[in-house]
């Protein structure tokens, strides 16, 4: 990580602390003029009802979700530690981990917007309604981006579940604001770390707050004046010898920019992610963003392609990874169905078994023994 030259203050916060930075040459930061070049480049015919229709196929409504997954996974009759991650679309998981139920990004909204009225509209609906979830005791929050901070939905959850959040540095004015305010809601900078005792203290995990490279802002004011983050969640084994089980969620992140013409694999990556795995990894399962990377001179600073989130998923030494930030809203103008394909053919070309890193259908639940 580049070191500030600010003594007092960590090179991702701005000198003179009204906000934050990506401290890295990995990242390049657009203003108006490259906004206006994107929205004129954006190429709609990408994206056609076809495609919407397409993408649509991967719903999969699971009415059992609350029947079978009711209580969280713990072990399986082998003894072994069993993970139970379901995608409820774009970046939203439902995640149960020794008897802990963790909801990432949960965004329920028909718009990701700060109207209900205009702003894009969702292609796939949730699997479920809010009121069918199982018991939530955590919610993680990576960013305050309309599609992944969701006013109704939080409020919503604080009503049915009063889970804890945890929310990246400046978002707390923000739950203060609608009513939810500490000790349910921890702040954190990058590498802040909590530890949490539930059911009686059997089950013990650690959140931890990790570095990402994205931006801010819920309107042209406030651009870079709140954190953002991804996220590890480990549990701290009871029994002597056993390993914890590990996991990271991206949130929204970037990997590299990437300017017209060049070659992407010659321009500087981000570091964050090594030193994840390095401090952190191995991890047994990881979520990790694939989509709204189109058009890739603008999009690159800011969201994975296919491509990037491969070199994530080794930089952090993943052994188990799905793909999600794709298939939900129309963001970007990529083919919506292209990120599954890329993802499998630079997983092949990088010399992996693209069972490793792979996609799922919205609703679908996955129960991973590690």
């Amino acid at each position: 990580m580049i070191k500030s030259t600010d003594k007092t203050r960590p090179a991702h916060h701005e000198p003179n602390g009204k906000g934050f930075l990506n401290p890295w040459p990995s990242y390049v930061r657009h203003g108006h003029f490259q906004a206006l070049r994107m929205m004129l480049q954006f190429d709609r015919k990408q994206v056609n009802s076809s495609q919407v229709t397409q993408v649509a196929k991967i719903q999969n409504l699971n009415k059992d979700l609350v029947a079978t997954h009711s209580e969280p996974a713990a072990k399986s009759d082998d003894g072994h530690n069993k993970i139970a991650y379901t995608w409820l679309g774009h970046a939203c998981f439902l995640v149960q981990i020794d008897g802990v139920n963790i909801l990432f990004d949960p965004v329920f909204s028909d718009r990701c917007s700060p109207s209900q009225y205009v702003g894009p509209k969702r292609v796939t609906p949730p699997p479920c309604k809010l009121d069918e979830l199982p018991r939530i005791d955590i919610v993680v929050i990576s960013h305050n981006h309309y599609d992944h901070l969701d006013l109704a939905t939080i409020q919503n959850l604080q009503k049915q579940h009063q889970p804890y959040f945890y929310v990246p540095l400046g978002n707390k004015t923000w739950f203060d604001s609608i009513g939810i305010r500490t000790p349910k809601v921890r702040e954190c900078d990058w590498w802040d770390g909590h530890d949490h005792s539930f059911h009686d203290g059997k089950s013990d995990i650690k959140i931890l707050c990790t570095p990402c490279q994205h931006f801010t802002g819920r309107s042209i004011h406030d651009h870079y004046k709140t954190l953002w983050a991804s996220w590890v969640v480990e549990t701290k084994p009871k029994e002597e010898g056993q390993k914890p089980v590990k996991i990271f969620f991206g949130g929204d992140t970037g990997y590299r920019s990437v300017p017209d013409g060049k070659d992407e694999d010659e321009m500087p990556h981000c570091p964050a992610f090594k030193e994840i795995g390095d401090k952190v990894g191995p991890f047994d399962f990881s979520m990790i963003p694939i989509g709204a990377y189109s058009p890739r001179w603008f999009m690159s600073p800011i969201h994975c392609s296919p491509e990037d989130a491969v070199r994530v998923h080794e930089d952090i030494q993943s052994k188990r990874s799905v793909g999600m930030h794709w298939g939900t809203w129309v963001l970007t103008d990529e083919d919506m169905t292209e990120p599954p394909r890329r993802l499998q053919a630079a997983m092949a070309k990088r010399g992996h078994d693209p069972s490793v890193f792979s996609t799922m259908q919205i609703g679908e639940t996955i129960v991973l023994d590690v």
